[in-house]
């Protein structure tokens, strides 16, 4: 047997506490053991005084799997042993396979071999551990929203919960093509390495500590958190569709690509229950039509008109939950509105211009969706409600008077209701004089 007598920062049971021990599993053992490995903080030299002995047990024979613990005392300290025991060929198999803990990362583990089988000895003597990740579990990430989707309709809170925690758990595997590759050696090593993923939906960390259970909030917010994190993450990996075609087949990647999977994620995402129809007079205006953009009532106050005092600033007429400090830095027509110049986010291409109020502001901001209000209805809409050509956010600048916004957007299909890339498509004649000599 080989061994160190310390390890990283804490130091290890003495060489006559490893012989014991390794004597007593090989004599325990129901099987031939042919290896013992050292794993866990111990083999990557990250162990402190409260640090389990995590060991590897390698018998021969048909598939077996078992798992013992044990308290030893020695000099004093109480020491927990964990002791995983397999077979041989399982657990080389296993290294082939992604670890389920790791959030869907690759993994690089270093462990230690204690002692070995002369045989086996050239094939379990490995420095480091390493696992594949996993595929891109789309499919499972669509379904597990639809779970929650269905406990919200039933009022099952725990049961929303208990999805979007899940939930979270697939987005960073689905997120891993679009992102730079990064190796993990343990489960705190890839829960941090998920939240950071470069290549990641507007507010993907704090949505995903929500979800996760690791920051308060109510039922509806961790609902509003799953749906941001889902269609945040269609744009993004739409490029890879032939790789998540590999393992959820070519009719969800043929769906991510024509823009089915963000309808199907955005019918999901609609309020749950039957909604109320007021009694009112039938409105002028036409109701969109398939392909044309959907507009959200709004039961608030009319918007007031120009301010009496010419020189009083102009303030939100509606109800907003906007940042006050945001709101502040506004310079707002009579309207009590800002004009958003809406550009591709990749290649600098202005797509449209609309209009934010102060609350239409505050959702695009938070939700990480474009939401506008219409002059005309007098309503809030989000873009692809309806047609599907959703806007994901990706940031939001404000211009030097603060009576402009520049909205960045991952652009799903047409920006323009005309079904042009571009509401700029017009290009008009222009003529100069001829310059001064």
């Amino acid at each position: 047997m080989r061994h160190d007598g310390a390890v990283g920062h804490a130091p290890l049971p003495d060489s006559g506490f490893l012989q014991d021990w390794a004597a007593r599993l090989r004599q325990a053992a129901e099987r031939p053991v042919v290896g013992i490995l050292l794993r866990g903080s111990h083999a990557r030299r990250a162990a402190t005084a409260h640090s389990d002995v995590d060991l590897d047990v390698l018998v021969g024979g048909a598939p077996y799997a078992a798992r013992r613990a044990y308290l030893a005392e020695s000099a004093g300290q109480v020491t927990h042993v964990s002791v995983a025991a397999r077979d041989v060929r399982s657990w080389v198999h296993r290294l082939g396979e992604p670890a389920d803990w790791a959030f869907g990362l690759p993994v690089t583990a270093p462990a230690r071999l204690l002692w070995a089988d002369p045989h086996w000895r050239p094939r379990i003597d490995l420095p480091v551990l390493c696992q594949p990740a996993e595929p891109p579990r789309l499919e499972e990430l669509i379904a597990t929203l639809g779970k929650a989707a269905a406990a919200r309709v039933a009022n099952d809170r725990l049961g929303v919960r208990l999805a979007v925690a899940d939930l979270a758990r697939l987005c960073p595997s689905v997120l891993r093509p679009a992102n730079p590759s990064v190796r993990v050696h343990s489960r705190r090593a890839a829960f941090a390495a998920a939240l950071e993923l470069p290549v990641a939906p507007p507010g993907y960390r704090a949505d995903m500590l929500l979800c996760l259970g690791l920051r308060p909030g109510a039922t509806g917010q961790l609902w509003a958190a799953a749906v941001r994190l889902v269609a945040g993450t269609l744009p993004l990996v739409r490029p890879y569709a032939e790789e998540i075609a590999e393992a959820a087949g070519a009719d969800l990647a043929a769906a991510l690509v024509d823009g089915r999977l963000d309808r199907y994620v955005a019918q999901l995402a609609r309020p749950a229950g039957p909604r109320p129809q007021p009694r009112r007079e039938r409105s002028p205006v036409p109701a969109p039509r398939a392909g044309e953009l959907a507009t959200v009532p709004v039961p608030d106050p009319p918007v007031t008109g120009v301010p009496s005092d010419p020189n009083e600033a102009v303030t939100p007429a509606r109800p907003s939950r906007l940042d006050p400090a945001i709101a502040a830095m506004l310079r707002r027509s009579p309207d009590g509105l800002v004009a958003a110049v809406v550009r591709a986010h990749d290649s600098g291409e202005v797509l449209m211009v609309a209009w934010m109020d102060d609350e239409a502001l505050h959702r695009t901001l938070t939700t990480g969706r474009a939401t506008y209000w219409s002059r005309s209805r007098r309503e809030y809409w989000v873009k692809g409600a309806t047609s599907g050509h959703h806007q994901y956010v990706r940031s939001v600048a404000l211009d030097c008077d603060g009576d402009a916004l520049l909205v960045s957007v991952d652009q799903v299909g047409a920006a323009c209701h005309t079904g042009h890339r571009t509401c700029f498509f017009t290009e008009l004649p222009v003529t100069t004089p001829e310059a001064l000599p």
